[in-house]
């Protein structure tokens, strides 16, 4: 794969927090009442992403501790950590990986793209605060998907 075409799909994904934000800005009475419901999203949707990354890679050995590392940290950052802007970093991070990971088989790395941008949709909606207008401190916060992603783009 291209690195353009690879770099456009990682903004691509990323930008699911900008819809997320959105959605926030259209209709700010309904964060409060989704906040359960998107709490519950992003970590199904999360739960998808390794299932599918590990379901292709379970025939090769060579990246299963490389996926069960990721999942127990990411596990562990889920109940661990207190705040939700904390967890959203450390969960795009691992993320990037995850998402370079996919990007050896077309296929996966379609599912694994549409699944990040889908999880930005409820983390943005968690993260964004509409008294602090949060909106550009998460996204710098959050940019070590970006980096992460196409950092090992470059080292493999």
């Amino acid at each position: 794969m291209q690195f353009i075409n690879y770099f456009i799909a990682s903004l691509i994904s990323y930008l699911g927090l900008l819809i997320g934000f959105l959605l926030v800005k259209i209709a700010p009475e309904e964060q409060k009442p989704l906040e359960k419901i998107f709490l519950i999203l992003r970590k199904a949707i999360l739960l998808l992403i390794f299932g599918f990354v590990t379901l292709y890679y379970y025939s090769n050995p060579a990246y299963l501790p490389i996926l069960i590392l990721s999942f127990i940290f990411l596990l562990f950052i889920e109940y661990k950590a207190k705040s939700i802007l904390r967890k959203s970093m450390l969960a795009y991070s691992i993320l990037g990986i995850l998402f370079f990971l996919s990007s050896k088989n077309i296929n996966l790395f379609t599912i694994i793209s549409s699944l990040i941008l889908l999880h930005g949709l409820p983390a943005g909606s968690l993260l964004y605060d509409k008294r602090q207008k949060n909106l550009f401190e998460v996204f710098l916060q959050n940019i070590g998907f970006i980096i992460t992603a196409n950092f090992l783009y470059f080292i493999f």
